[in-house]
C-alpha cells in the first residue's frame, strides 16, 4: 500500500473503465447495444461512483451489477445506497451481497428482535446512522441482493468474495439472499467472505491465514466458469486477472480507483 493511501477515506482520483478481456466479443459500447457493467466495491465513495457513472453513461438497456460492499469505510454509505436505488428506478440494477451488507442486514434483524444481540456485534459503528437514514425502499433493495449471479451468456459467475475448494450446492447457479439460506445451502455465506484457502481447499478466516495458504483465485480451476469477484482490494491500475477469475475491487476507499468491467452484447 502506497504512502499516500488514506485508510477509510476515498481519495479523489479519476475512476477507470476497464473493458473485460476474458471474452472476444466486439465493443458495442458506442451504440445502443446493451452492456453488462460490473462495478467494484464502492464502500461509501459516492463522489467516485458518480464520476464513474458519468464516464459509463449507462442506458436503460444496460445491466448494472454492483459486486457488493456498497457500504462501510467511506464517507457516505447511505448516499451510495440511495444513489444505487435511484438508478434502479430507470435502469436494470443488481447487487451481489457483500459481507458488509450481510452484516448490516443481520444487525437490522437483531435490532428488530429487541434482545440486544446487535450490541455484541463488532464493526457496526456506521449501522445506527444507516438505520436512521435509509427507508423501506432501500432495505428492500439490499434484501434482494444475490449471493451468486450466473450469467450463462458470458459463461460467468459473480460472487462478492470467492469460492472455497469444496461447495455443497450446485454451481454455476443463481442464489438470492432471502430465497436461499445458508442453513439449507451450507457454506453459501462463505461466498461473501472467502479470501484464503488451506491445503484442503477449506475457508480460512481473516487474519488466520498461514504462509502456505493460498488466495482462492490462484487455485480455482474454472470448473464453474469465469468468476468475477470483489472483496479483496488490489491496489493496481486495473482489475486483477487470474486464469479463471477477475477481481474488480481496485481499492477505491483505500486511495485506489473505482473500476468497472464492461461487457458488450453477448452473442
Amino acid at each position: 500500500m502506497s504512502g499516500d493511501t488514506l485508510q477509510g477515506q476515498c481519495r479523489i482520483k479519476t475512476p477507470i473503465l476497464h473493458p473485460v478481456n476474458m471474452s472476444n466479443y466486439p465493443d458495442n459500447s458506442a451504440n445502443d447495444q446493451p452492456r453488462t457493467i460490473i462495478i467494484g466495491d464502492v464502500h461509501g465513495c459516492l463522489h467516485e461512483l458518480n464520476q464513474l457513472l458519468l464516464e459509463l453513461v449507462p442506458t436503460e438497456h444496460d445491466h448494472l451489477i454492483f459486486i457488493g460492499d456498497l457500504i462501510d469505510r467511506g464517507p457516505d454509505s447511505a448516499g451510495v445506497v440511495e444513489r444505487v436505488v435511484e438508478l434502479s428506478a430507470n435502469h436494470r440494477v443488481s447487487l451481489i451481497l457483500g459481507n458488509h451488507e450481510e452484516k448490516f442486514l443481520r444487525y437490522r434483524r437483531h435490532r428488530a428482535a429487541g434482545k440486544g444481540v446487535e450490541r455484541q456485534m463488532s464493526g457496526t459503528e456506521e449501522f445506527p446512522m444507516l438505520m436512521e437514514r435509509l427507508q423501506s425502499i432501500h432495505f428492500e433493495f439490499l434484501e434482494n441482493a444475490y449471493y451468486t449471479l450466473h450469467l450463462p451468456e458470458y459463461r460467468t459467475l459473480l460472487v462478492h468474495g470467492g469460492i472455497p475448494g469444496q461447495v455443497k450446492f450446485p454451481l454455476p447457479a443463481t442464489y438470492r439472499y432471502g430465497e436461499h439460506a445458508p442453513r439449507d445451502y451450507p457454506g453459501l455465506d462463505l461466498l461473501t467472505k472467502t479470501r484464503f484457502l488451506d491445503e484442503n481447499g477449506s475457508f480460512v478466516a481473516l487474519n488466520e491465514q498461514k504462509p502456505q495458504d493460498q488466495f482462492w483465485a490462484e487455485t480455482y480451476d474454472g470448473r464453474y466458469g469465469h468468476v468475477v469477484f470483489g472483496h479483496q482490494p488490489f491496489m493496481e491500475a486495473a482489475p486483477k486477472e487470474f486464469p479463471f477469475a477477475t477481481g474488480v475491487d481496485t481499492g477505491c476507499v483505500y486511495g485506489g480507483k473505482l473500476s468497472a468491467l464492461v461487457l458488450p452484447l453477448a452473442h
